[in-house]
């Protein structure tokens, strides 16, 4: 892996405790969402979604499912990269964002057994109506701000020192870092403003709807720059790299739109032109810079008769099978599902393959090759079966966010949906052997740690 050298030379040891946490965190949010991903898989499956208690239970497991594997995981594994990457010492503010970002993913996870709750399904960030819920999201949101504004000001700090090798991999590194972190402060301040000059008389689905559009399409930026990330990252140390000049235009251009998504706030936030421009922002610059540069470095190990590594080159087929699939969508169906597990499961399977580059970083031994793949393969390929069940259901008119029970009788539905929980199953396993995998690498050294210095 690349990951070394795309890390600072010098790293103090607090950066690397810091980085242990978000880690523990990330790890943590997989663990709690595999859980609800069980129940949603099981819910899909015609014969066996009828003994669940009803669509309310099923609305409920999706929410925390999507919240937790999504801007929880995300987010925290962003916060382990952020951490690494600083040259700067990590003050109080990075390890009070590390507080309340446990706290608030842990009141999330819980606000189920806290009160009485209602699931709003708005897209990027479901909800459930509950003042735990929200406060939990809250909480968590200002975690985020707190390290991300960390990572701009250590940037920026940084920006006015003369650099000796600029065009390193891992000044390419700190730029990608940087720019993801200002794309999260982009989507923040959109949010603030959306919050602030929400039209009166919106409530329910409508009002967080209108609220996380904006925001949550340009928080997709910010994924997809991390993956770019990951993906240098996991490339064989024998390859040689495009110029990190080259590295650095492709990191900028494809975090652009992005920053400059806020002169699209005059069109007000829950007008239909607000909307339809996000929308066609995500369409049309979202996807150029990882289709080109993942088909790139896989080309480039192709050519230099290196096999590609796993985690890059599934995750680049996901997206590939995200956008493709992306372009059929005509109606609100599981067709919008499966393309956004394809761009989703992308980000995930990058994150998990760095993951395991990560343990080393931070003191632990890397789990057995052959493993790794094993485990990302079941996750990759489960991914590719669960988008197939869903086009196929999709294209059939299944409607996206429904349990959708439809019995035992033979269809192209129930087909499909029977595929879709074969991929589920296969995902699943994939998500609990990397549990399984991390989990066996930290708590050894942990016990070991606390022996020596207990």
């Amino acid at each position: 892996m690349n990951l070394d050298r795309m890390l600072p030379a010098r790293r103090h040891e607090t950066s690397v405790q810091l980085a242990l946490g978000w880690l523990v965190l990330a790890t943590a949010a997989v663990a709690a969402s595999s859980l609800f991903a069980i129940l949603i898989v099981m819910a899909r499956v015609p014969g066996l979604g009828s003994i669940f208690p009803g669509n309310e239970f099923y609305r409920v497991a999706l929410t925390l499912h999507v919240d937790l594997s999504q801007w929880v995981w995300f987010m925290a594994f962003a916060g382990v990269l952020w951490s690494l990457g600083s040259r700067c010492m990590p003050g109080v503010w990075q390890w009070m964002a590390l507080a309340l970002g446990a706290f608030g993913a842990l009141l999330m996870a819980l606000s189920p057994v806290l009160g009485a709750i209602r699931p709003l399904m708005s897209n990027y960030i479901p909800v459930l109506d509950s003042p735990w819920f929200l406060a939990g999201l809250g909480i968590y949101g200002i975690a985020v701000l707190i390290l991300a504004l960390a990572v701009v000001s250590d940037g920026a700090v940084f920006k006015l020192r003369r650099v000796a090798g600029a065009d390193s991999l891992a000044e390419v590194s700190r730029r990608g870092l940087f720019l993801a972190a200002a794309v999260v402060l982009t989507a923040l301040a959109v949010l603030t403003y959306t919050y602030a000059t929400m039209p009166a008389g919106l409530s329910g689905h409508a009002y967080f709807e209108a609220l996380f559009w904006g925001a949550g399409h340009i928080w997709q930026f910010c994924l997809t720059t991390l993956m770019l990330l990951a993906w240098l990252g996991l490339c064989t140390s024998r390859l040689v790299l495009p110029s990190g000049r080259m590295l650095k235009f492709l990191l900028a251009l494809g975090a652009l739109p992005a920053l400059a998504a806020p002169a699209l706030l005059p069109l007000g936030p829950a007008s239909p032109e607000y909307f339809m421009a996000f929308t066609r922002m995500m369409q049309w610059t979202s996807w150029q810079v990882p289709l080109f540069l993942g088909g790139f470095l896989l080309v480039l190990h192709w050519r230099n008769r290196i096999a590609p590594p796993t985690g890059l080159s599934l995750s680049w087929l996901l997206l590939v099978s995200g956008i493709i699939l992306g372009t059929m969508i005509d109606r609100q169906t599981t067709l919008v599902t499966a393309h956004y597990h394809g761009t989703i499961g992308a980000v995930t399977l990058a994150f998990m393959g760095l993951t395991y580059g990560v343990l080393p970083v931070l003191g632990y031994a890397m789990p057995p090759r052959s493993r790794i793949d094993l485990q990302l393969r079941f996750y990759g390929y489960g991914i590719l079966l669960m988008m197939s069940g869903l086009a196929g259901a999709g294209l059939m008119g299944a409607p996206r966010k429904m349990a959708g029970n439809v019995g035992v009788e033979f269809s192209v539905e129930a087909v499909s949906r029977i595929v879709l929980g074969l991929g589920g199953t296969l995902a699943t396993i994939g998500i609990l052997m990397f549990l399984l995998l991390v989990l066996r690498q930290l708590w050894p050294g942990f016990s070991s740690r606390v022996v020596r210095h207990g």
